[in-house]
């Protein structure tokens, strides 16, 4: 906010040295220079002061830019009155201050700033016809404002379709991010269970693997396979095959400790990691997770499709590759499920 003070400053001590060169030539009265730079540095120094102290962020452009552009307007209206023989150089500032608006006001307030620039040049030119009617020429001045309503209109729609590309592309930028932000999510979750996907599961035990190296407590991993879940596919349909799953999800996270990670592996079967577990705990654990499975509140609804779980667990062993554990974990999945299923089974 601070900067653009400072680009708006820059354009009044431009305006400020052209006028002191003015005053050194003889062609602008002392005074009215003097009565110019007060009122200059006044609202300046208002602003800055506004801005600093934080009071500007109770509005919604904490830079202040219309009001900044509006104190413009009314300095160089000032100008045009007090100093005669300058004017031309004035009517080339207005544009310039409305080209501000692009950066941070909407469209409409764009071009209600540019029909005040010509409202300020309609009271300049009238009040100078009115009091020094001997340096005015009323027909020049006439040719003057229509001009300059012409091109300070043309010029606030220009700073109007700016701020609306402006406003378009901050738009675009956020329905990317956005877009990249689901992309991301989509890479690491599943999207019918939410729980962390096959991909993120591998970062995740990866990451619990590298850990237990350092610290020496190294995880358990879980494979689970719902018993029988073809046949729930078969009678009921792929849609109450995957309510089943959603149900297992959501009932299933919180029987579990804090640390420990459920994802779905792929279609019916499910990877637990449990890190700095060891293997008598880890049993309690799936275990836990199947009683809780078992409660009628859970398949109130639909009954017909409670189910049960096979589940096989593997220790990670120092130095094992990731693969070779989940290998022994899916083994003893294997073996749970010869064994009439429903059960666990240690590799």
């Amino acid at each position: 906010y601070v900067r653009f003070w400072l680009m708006t400053t820059s354009v009044y001590l431009l305006l400020l040295a052209l006028q002191a060169y003015g005053v050194a030539v003889g062609l602008i009265p002392s005074d009215s220079a003097l009565l110019i730079r007060k009122t200059a540095l006044i609202g300046v120094g208002s602003f800055y002061v506004v801005m600093r102290s934080g009071w500007s962020m109770r509005w919604n452009d904490p830079a202040l830019t219309a009001q900044q552009m509006a104190f413009a307007f009314a300095m160089l209206a000032m100008a045009y009155v007090l100093t005669p023989p300058i004017r031309g150089t004035l009517l080339f500032v207005s544009p310039l201050v409305l080209m501000f608006g692009a950066f941070t006001l909407t469209p409409r307030r764009c071009r209600q700033l540019g029909l005040l620039a010509v409202l300020s040049q309609s009271v300049a030119v009238a009040l100078s016809l009115s009091l020094a009617p001997d340096q005015s020429n009323s027909h020049l001045e006439i040719m003057t404002l229509v001009s300059c309503a012409v091109v300070f209109t043309m010029t606030a729609d220009m700073a109007a379709r700016l701020s609306a590309n402006r406003e378009l592309l901050r738009i675009q930028k956020r329905q990317l991010r956005l877009a990249l932000e689901r992309n991301e999510l989509l890479a690491r979750q599943d999207e019918l269970t939410t729980l962390p996907n096959r991909r993120h599961a591998m970062e995740l035990l990866q990451y619990e693997t590298r850990r237990s190296q350092r610290d020496r407590l190294p995880p358990c991993i879980c494979l689970l396979d719902i018993d029988h879940f073809k046949r729930i596919n078969d009678t009921y349909g792929h849609a109450a095959g995957d309510r089943v799953l959603r149900l297992l999800a959501t009932h299933g996270v919180p029987a579990l400790r804090a640390p420990d990670i459920l994802a779905r592996w792929g279609g019916e079967e499910f990877m637990l990691i449990m890190p700095e577990t060891a293997v008598s705990e880890a049993t309690h654990v799936v275990d836990r997770l199947r009683d809780r499975l078992t409660h009628s509140h859970i398949w109130a609804d639909h009954p017909e499709l409670q189910v049960t779980f096979s589940a096989g667990i593997a220790a990670s062993l120092n130095d094992e590759p990731i693969e070779d554990t989940i290998a022994r974990a899916d083994a003893a999945l294997y073996r749970a499920k010869e064994a009439g299923r429903n059960r666990t089974v240690l590799a």
